[in-house]
């Protein structure tokens, strides 16, 4: 049985391997297709060049090579298997009168893979500070002519601090990590004097829309949160990977393409949540400003986001009272150990004090936190009601005079239909004619003719087999006579 399942656990670590492997090599073809559908966007528009060419490398493959000879791995379809093979150079240039061009920057792209994890079959991690140095060193052996102005390396499972920290170390080439993020993003690490300049957008490889899908996502990820004291901004940004003004722009936008999500303002910062209930349409924005200048009667709409947006307060300021609680309730726990473990009086008075300070603190919070939390069910019941009543109300459902009308004439229908398939499967007109029938008839009788032949032929055939099996079998089957039997086993008389 152990060695059974052992055999289970090998083969699961290799679909896992196997698995990793065509991620990492996935990940690999979409970010040096994303790099150069990236730079012919940019091309003639952000960054300083009009034109660029394509050079693919043997970087890739051979620094893969090398590290399969020095694990004595020789196996060909192992090398064509796994990521980190390809490596490209993008030649940027820019004309300078007439036909003549000028190579502006030379761009060296390759993904780093951590070989020796998916060789040895072992959960992958991130890239370290050798494998990036050792990379960078490759280029020094190549004519000053050839050797790229900057290289970017790419890693799906990210890099180590100590790699992050090679980009700020200066020098040339100039370094741009990009890693992976499990949520479909890239951290992308670049020196700041590049940042400043066009050549950053190069690198900006996600799209507005991609940036709000992933914003969705943790949304979604963040559902529990979201219903109660909202998802401040700088926790999402702090989730994406961006920077706070670019999160509250997608914030904006989730906010219009979803109805039901709404900003909240608490102590200068913006939390997102969600709104039970939905308005109906962008002209009801406009409406519902129209009416609050005119100070007329919120619509049911608007009362559910005020109450929300206070509920969402409310939460915050609990949120903040159960920090304290925990606090105070450290500190009594803390008190009551060094109370135990106290040698002398002196110190017991002491530890005395300080634990009647934070119990008076304590209930005194706890008693805030549950003021918080009864308003907080009161406006949820209050909000819970408001959203039945309204969506009862948006639903038009039939009365029962319509059902009942709808009823009597949906069964009279079917009566008809019932009686109608009846009446056709009785009167059904066949296809046969009388001479068919006829036809039909005389060869039924030759049937029962050919039938009757048959029998007697049947009939005088079996005597004669009953003659002829004991004739045939007389010859094998012949009596002995008893003298034969006794002559047989009588012995030889004495002469």
């Amino acid at each position: 049985m152990r060695t059974v399942w052992l055999f289970i656990e090998r083969y699961e670590v290799r679909l896992f391997t196997m698995d990793e492997r065509s991620r990492q090599r996935q990940f690999e073809d979409q970010f040096l297709r994303q790099l150069r559908t990236r730079a012919q966007a940019l091309l003639r528009r952000a960054i300083p060049a009009d034109q660029f060419t394509l050079e693919t490398l043997p970087d890739g493959v051979d620094s893969v090579r090398a590290t399969l000879t020095r694990l004595e791995r020789f196996d060909r379809g192992l090398l064509e298997k796994l990521p980190g093979t390809q490596a490209i150079q993008l030649r940027f240039k820019r004309r300078v009168f007439g036909p003549l061009r000028k190579t502006v920057v030379r761009l060296r792209a390759q993904v780093l893979a951590p070989i020796e994890e998916l060789v040895a079959e072992e959960a992958p991690g991130p890239i370290g500070r050798e494998q990036v140095q050792l990379a960078l060193d490759r280029y020094t052996l190549l004519p000053e002519g050839k050797r790229p102005t900057a290289a970017v390396f790419a890693s799906a499972t990210g890099f180590t601090p100590e790699a992050r920290a090679l980009v700020h170390a200066g020098g040339q080439p100039t370094v741009i990590l990009m890693g992976g993020r499990e949520d479909g993003g890239w951290d992308v690490e670049m020196p700041q004097a590049l940042r400043r300049t066009p050549w950053a957008q190069l690198f900006d490889l996600e799209s507005q829309d991609e940036r709000l899908k992933r914003l969705l996502y943790h949304l979604d990820k963040n559902a529990g949160q979201l219903e109660a004291r909202g998802v401040s901004v700088a926790e999402l940004a702090e989730q994406l990977g961006l920077p706070r003004e670019q999160v509250e722009g997608l914030v904006r936008q989730a906010c219009r393409n979803d109805s039901q999500l709404m900003t909240v303002v608490h102590e200068g910062t913006v939390h997102v949540c969600r709104s039970p209930l939905a308005e109906e349409g962008h002209t009801m924005s406009l409406w519902s400003r129209i009416r609050k200048l005119l100070r007329l009667k919120p619509t049911p709409a608007e009362r559910v986001r005020i109450l929300t947006a206070q509920r969402v307060r409310l939460e915050q300021q609990r949120h903040e009272l159960d920090g304290r609680v925990n606090a105070l309730e450290t500190e009594e726990r803390e008190a009551v150990e060094r109370g135990a473990a106290a040698k002398t009086d002196v110190e017991r008075k002491q530890l005395a004090g300080k634990l009647v300070r934070a119990r008076r603190e304590l209930r005194r919070v706890r008693a805030q936190a549950n003021v918080f939390t009864q308003q907080i069910d009161i406006i949820g019941t209050h909000i819970h009601h408001q959203t039945l009543a309204e969506q009862g109300k948006r639903v038009e459902l039939p009365k029962a005079e319509d059902l009942t009308r709808e009823a009597a004439e949906a069964e009279q229908i079917m009566a008809e239909l019932s009686a109608n398939a009846d009446l056709a499967a009785n009167i059904e007109v066949g296809a046969e004619s009388p001479l068919m029938a006829e036809e039909e008839a005389a060869i039924f009788a030759e049937f029962k003719e050919a039938a009757g032949q048959q029998a007697p032929e049947q009939a005088s055939t079996a005597p004669e087999a009953e003659k002829t099996e004991p004739a045939s079998a007389a010859p094998d089957e012949t009596p002995v006579p008893p003298e034969a039997e006794k002559d047989k086993t009588a012995r030889p008389e004495l002469g």
